[in-house]
């Protein structure tokens, strides 16, 4: 079918008739509704039910935390005293030994050669005076040494010619030349004795230095074989049999087991609370309760380098079941009688670096950021942020913004209170609603 062209205003007007016959069938339609005028009232959030505990201060000992180890009580390097040839090492890595225990041994031909000489030779020396070896050479009277004895005889000989020359010179059977060459050997003799006293004097001095050669010859005999110095377990041994070694050369190493020491260094700032006796607490790793000391010594100076005081504490150790130089932290209680502000880890939240709890008050929990700081024991001293008496949310998982019903109150009365509380905040419902705004195009319908 043809249809002919029509004018484009015919267009624009139809389109203009349909637009106002669409607002005015919209306009007959619309009722106007009381409450449009009146804002939205989001119904009352219910109280939740938690629990609340007390901020209180408690009994919280002061202490000063420090870092360090454990330390073996006695740690030493055993060198050789004399140079040989190894012939036995008695232990190895691991070994418990006892004060006296042989660690290494080193080859005693030579040694024993050097003993029997010097036996000999004091043996020599105390048959020059008529002693034996056994006996005590300076309790020796001079007199009754052979020797003296000896000359002691000539000397009375000598006095006895003298006396009977001296006897025949008034008949002149004797010369005087003759009496006076029995005198000179009567004085010859008295020399003789004298150096005879003497002599014995160097021969008493001459034993004692045999027997101080003796005895140093044994010495190195017994030095020939390292002993351990003191209780203690093998380390590390240095040698093995065959090696030669010279005096001072490191045999092995040995540490001392059954004590330890823990060795810590505490900041120059908190060194001046530290005294020896003060309780330490000792937390090492694999340990389900700490070891508990006391400051044993405290070093009198402070060292430049950490600008840290050292403080040492005797740990004891039965049984080794402690390994020397464990890392251990410790605890040095510092004022026993001290409290502090402190709240169950629960109810704390940490958030990047926040930490925050729920506190309760008037019945509405809020978050109030909190700072703390000592945490042992699933408690968490609250150092600011908290007075003693606020009530805060026991599980902080449980809190939220809003009100609260605290576990053990009427719940009535919570309920009370928030109605209340909502009914005041909540503006009056309007009786009448204003007219609708008619359209000026809309039809009177």
């Amino acid at each position: 079918m043809f249809f002919p062209a029509l004018p484009r205003c015919f267009f624009l007007t139809m389109s203009a008739a349909s637009a106002v016959a669409m607002v005015a069938m919209l306009g007959c339609d619309h009722v106007a509704s009381p409450d449009d005028g009146a804002a939205a009232t989001p119904a009352p959030l219910a109280p939740k039910d938690v629990e609340v505990i007390v901020a209180a201060r408690q009994a919280w000992p002061r202490t000063v935390t420090v870092q360090g180890a454990l330390l073996a009580d006695e740690d030493a390097v055993i060198g050789a005293k004399i140079a040989g040839r190894v012939a036995a090492v008695n232990v190895d890595l691991g070994s418990i030994v006892k004060k006296g225990d042989p660690l290494v041994t080193l080859d005693r031909s030579e040694l024993d050669l050097q003993v029997k000489l010097a036996e000999a030779q004091l043996q020599q020396a105390c048959s020059a005076i008529g002693l034996k070896a056994y006996e005590d050479e300076t309790k020796l009277d001079y007199k009754n040494a052979p020797p003296v004895q000896l000359e002691q005889a000539l000397v009375d000989e000598a006095e006895a010619a003298v006396n009977r020359a001296k006897a025949l010179l008034p008949t002149r059977a004797i010369t005087g030349s003759e009496y006076d060459t029995l005198v000179a050997q009567m004085r010859a003799a008295k020399a003789r004795y004298n150096s005879a006293l003497n002599g014995v004097s160097t021969q008493v001095a001459m034993i004692g230095v045999r027997r101080t050669e003796l005895a140093l010859a044994k010495q190195q005999l017994a030095d020939s074989e390292t002993v351990a110095p003191f209780d203690g377990v093998v380390e590390a041994r240095r040698v093995s049999p065959g090696e030669y070694v010279s005096p001072g050369q490191p045999l092995a190493s040995l540490v001392r087991a059954e004590r330890l020491r823990f060795t810590a260094g505490v900041p120059e700032s908190k060194a001046g609370e530290i005294k020896p006796g003060q309780r330490v607490e000792i937390r090492i790793a694999g340990a389900q309760e700490p070891l508990v000391t006391e400051v044993t010594r405290v070093s009198p100076i402070v060292t430049q380098t950490s600008r840290a005081v050292r403080i040492e504490a005797d740990v004891p150790n039965p049984g080794h079941a402690l390994q020397a130089g464990l890392f251990a932290e410790a605890d040095v209680i510092v004022d026993p009688e001290a409290q502090a502000l402190a709240l169950p880890a629960a109810a704390v939240t940490r958030f990047a670096g926040v930490e925050k709890v729920w506190l309760v008050a008037d019945g509405k929990a809020a978050q109030q950021s909190i700072r703390t700081g000592r945490e042992e024991r699933g408690l968490v001293e609250v150092v600011s942020g908290l007075v003693e008496g606020n009530q805060v949310v026991a599980k902080a998982d449980d809190g939220r913004s809003g009100p609260v019903t605290i576990a053990g109150e009427a719940v009535s009365d919570q309920l009370s209170a928030v109605s209340k509380n909502e009914e005041a905040q909540t503006p009056p419902t309007k009786e009448e609603a204003p007219p609708a705004v008619k359209s000026d195009n809309s039809p009177s319908g």
